[in-house]
């Protein structure tokens, strides 16, 4: 059995959150995926407590309040950078107005990272929001480097029972359906 440690990132792409409520998730249509994916930096924002209690300290720990993903891809299409953002899609052509007014939608975003023995590790977070990118532009001058665009996703726990992340483990040469649809909750 070889080493599973991750050292790669690869199958970027988001699912539309159709219904997140106290009593339900549903995350239906078409799986976009996001092209040229190349990293992947998830951070866990979590909110330390203690509770004083007896002369000491009665309990403590650490909420997962959400997680903060920052995503790296090569290209980006006007319309899914438009759908990621909230711009009204039948403005989206050839041309792209963002404005002050547009509302991030929901999505699920599933990813892979590939793993040393040839498997991978698959994940999705069921509620994510586009809160912003960026792109620098540079020179051509003496390289070909790709002017990447930087996606920053807040990762919520979906309302109805407080996920955020899940995670699968798959061997070598398995298919890597998981990440193709989200099930509802409450599971029918």
């Amino acid at each position: 059995m070889g080493k599973k440690y991750l050292k790669g990132f690869a199958n970027l792409g988001i699912i539309p959150v159709t219904v997140n409520t106290a009593g339900s998730y549903t995350a239906t249509g078409e799986k976009k995926v996001l092209l040229g994916a190349r990293s992947c930096a998830p951070t866990d924002n979590r909110s330390e407590f203690t509770i004083p209690g007896d002369d000491g300290v009665y309990d403590s720990g650490a909420e997962w309040s959400d997680t903060t993903l920052v995503v790296t891809v090569n290209e980006m299409d006007l319309a899914l950078l438009a759908a990621l953002g909230g711009v009204d899609m039948a403005d989206v052509a050839d041309e792209l107005e963002e404005s002050t007014f547009d509302v991030p939608p929901e999505y699920a975003l599933t990813f892979s990272a590939l793993r040393a023995d040839g498997g991978y590790r698959l994940y999705r977070y069921y509620v994510a929001k586009c809160s912003g990118y960026k792109i620098t532009h540079n020179t051509r001058s003496d390289n070909n480097d790709a002017q990447t665009y930087e996606l920053t996703f807040k990762c919520s726990p979906r309302n109805a029972d407080g996920k955020i992340r899940g995670t699968k483990d798959v061997d070598k040469g398995a298919a890597l359906t998981w990440l193709d649809t989200i099930p509802a909750f409450p599971t029918a």
